[in-house]
C-alpha cells in the first residue's frame, strides 16, 4: 500500500468509529473516495446522514495532521497496518466492527493466531496472581500467546508469565502511542515488543479516556481463541471482555476464587452462566479439538518427595500468604523448624516469599 492510501486510512480512522467506516465504505468504492467525497454524498450514506456536516468540518481540519501522523508514527518505531493490508491480523478480520487501522510495536506473526486472553482486575491479590501467572507459563511453554490489556494486577502478570516462560505475548492499549497507559508499564511494554506485539487502534496522541477500554477489549478478546477471566468484581472491564468474547463465537473461562472475595464476585457469575471452571492449562486446552491434535496434553507435573516435617508445613499453608509468624503459632514448630521447611519448599517450587515474611503455596 502506498503512502498516499494510508494517510486516507488514518484520517478516517481519526474521523469516524470503526462502525462508521464500515458503514461508509459499503458506500465508495476507497477510503480515498470517501475522504474526497461532498457533503450531499456523505448525507446519502446510512449512519453518517446526521452527522455529515461535522464530517465534512473535521476532515478540513485533519487535512495537515495526517503526515504528522505517519511521521509520529515513525519516530516511536511503529508500523501503520490497516484493514485492506495482508498484514493485517487475520482474527480480527471477522469483527462486526474491526479496527480501520492499527499501530503496532513489535511483530504479529502467523502462530499469534493461537492465542489465549487473561484478563482480571487490577486490585489482584496474590492468589490471583499466583494463578494468571501459572495460567500464562503454562499456556507460553506450550506455544500459544497470551494477549492481554497492559493494565495493572492481573493483566501484568499474564504478560510477565508468558515472558518468563520464553513466550510471546501481546498487549492491547487503550490509548495512543504518544499517551501509554499505565505509565509504571512502559519497561513491560518495551520487554514485550521485544518478543510479541502492543498494539493500538487509537490515534497517537489519545488520551487513556475510561470509556476506550471497553472498545479496546473487543479486540484483547478478538485476537484470542478464548477468555479466561481471573478475578473481576462485579463492575469489572473483565467481565466486558468476558461478553465481547461470547458475542464474537470464542470461549470463555474463568478460575474460581474465594465466595468472601470481592474480586471473585464477577468470576463467579460468569460460572453461573457457564463460562468453563478453570484449575489447570488442561482445563483450556481440551476446549480445542485441533490444539489437543497440535499441542500434546501438558503431563501432570511430578510433585517432589517430602520429609514429614515439608508435609505438615505445606499442609498449613494457604493460597492467600500467611505471616511467617501466624505460620508459627499454627504449626508449633520450632523458629528454625519453620525456617529450614520455608526454605526447602521453596527450593522445590511449592510456596512461595511474599514481601513481609509471608508465605504462599503455588497452585
Amino acid at each position: 500500500m502506498d503512502l498516499e492510501d494510508k494517510r486516507y486510512w488514518i484520517g478516517l480512522n481519526m474521523l469516524l468509529s470503526p462502525r462508521q467506516v464500515q458503514l461508509a465504505l459499503a458506500s465508495f468504492s476507497s477510503p480515498e473516495e470517501l475522504w474526497k467525497a461532498p457533503l450531499e454524498a456523505l448525507k446519502a450514506v446510512p449512519g453518517l446522514e446526521r452527522i455529515a456536516e461535522e464530517v465534512v468540518a473535521k476532515r478540513a481540519e485533519l487535512a495537515g495532521s495526517l503526515e504528522r501522523e505517519l511521521e509520529g508514527a515513525g519516530r516511536l518505531g511503529l508500523k501503520v497496518i490497516t484493514l485492506a493490508e495482508p498484514a493485517y491480523p487475520r482474527p480480527l478480520r471477522g469483527l462486526p466492527n474491526p479496527p480501520p487501522v492499527l499501530y503496532l510495536l513489535g511483530d504479529y506473526q502467523e502462530r499469534d493466531e493461537l492465542a489465549i486472553a487473561i484478563v482480571g482486575t487490577r486490585r489482584s491479590t496474590p492468589y490471583g496472581r499466583m494463578a494468571a501467572e501459572q495460567l500464562a507459563k503454562g499456556l507460553a511453554e506450550l506455544g500459544l500467546t497470551i494477549v492481554s490489556g497492559l493494565a495493572l494486577g492481573i493483566d501484568t502478570v499474564a504478560h510477565r508469565g508468558a515472558l518468563a516462560a520464553g513466550g510471546r505475548t501481546i498487549a492491547v492499549l487503550g490509548s495512543g502511542f504518544a499517551r501509554p497507559y499505565p505509565q509504571q508499564n512502559l519497561r513491560l511494554m518495551r520487554e514485550i515488543a521485544a518478543s510479541g506485539a502492543v498494539l493500538s487502534e487509537f490515534p497517537l496522541q489519545t488520551e487513556p479516556d475510561r470509556w476506550n477500554f471497553p472498545r479496546r477489549n473487543r479486540i484483547i478478546s478478538g485476537l484470542s481463541r478464548g477468555v479466561v477471566v481471573v478475578e473481576a468484581p462485579e463492575r469489572s472491564g473483565a467481565l466486558i471482555t468476558a461478553r465481547l468474547a461470547l458475542d464474537q463465537g470464542r470461549e470463555v473461562f474463568a478460575v474460581p476464587g474465594r465466595i468472601t472475595d470481592e474480586a471473585s464476585r464477577g468470576v463467579h457469575q460468569l460460572l453461573k452462566a457457564g463460562a468453563k471452571l478453570v484449575e489447570g492449562i488442561e482445563d483450556i486446552i481440551e476446549e480445542f479439538p485441533d490444539l489437543r491434535a497440535v499441542l500434546a496434553t501438558p503431563r501432570a507435573k511430578a510433585r517432589p518427595e517430602l520429609s514429614p516435617l515439608e508435609e505438615r508445613l505445606l499442609a498449613a499453608l494457604d493460597w492467600e500468604p500467611l505471616h511467617f509468624d501466624e505460620i508459627l503459632e499454627s504449626t508449633g514448630l520450632s523458629h528454625a523448624e519453620l525456617a529450614q521447611g520455608l526454605l526447602q519448599l521453596q527450593l522445590k517450587d511449592l510456596i512461595r516469599e511474599f514481601p513481609g515474611k509471608r508465605y504462599a503455596k503455588l497452585p
